[in-house]
């Protein structure tokens, strides 16, 4: 009797540390389509929030803000495709980002693009945050 509880027991401590893991890693999947749903939705100041500590130590609230008025970009949608945390609180997020990019000049026109994207994600305070300038555009 006392070897199935302790074998009830281990399953149990095994199932919730799998679920506080994935527990975790769905708060990361609910930032970053936050994060991205506040660009498509051009509320920036909401995406900047989502930005790392340290980065918005660096660029002002104004400057990010001013800075994502004048790209020739519009966010459309975004979908994750995988994850790849190397540890608890830092983590690689593969997504497809589709946006239309408008040309400018004589020849103005649009084109739909999807892109993958491959973002640093990074755990401070319970807290996932997008670390800017760790963006790598993969070939689609």
């Amino acid at each position: 009797m006392n070897k199935i509880k302790a074998i009830l027991l281990i399953i149990t401590v095994s199932l919730l540390m799998t679920a506080c893991k994935d527990k975790e890693k769905n708060k990361l999947d609910n930032r970053v389509i936050d994060y991205w749903n506040y660009k498509i939705n051009q509320d920036f100041k909401q995406a900047y929030e989502f930005l790392s500590p340290g980065w918005r130590k660096t660029e002002s609230l104004q400057a990010y803000v001013a800075r994502m008025r004048v790209v020739s970009i519009k966010w459309l949608g975004v979908k994750i495709k995988s994850k790849e945390c190397t540890e608890k609180y830092l983590c690689t997020v593969l997504t497809d980002l589709q946006y239309e990019y408008q040309f400018r000049g004589a020849m103005s026109s649009t084109v739909q693009v999807t892109t993958e994207l491959k973002e640093k994600w990074l755990m401070k305070n319970n807290i996932w945050y997008k670390v800017p300038g760790s963006l790598n555009v993969l070939k689609k």
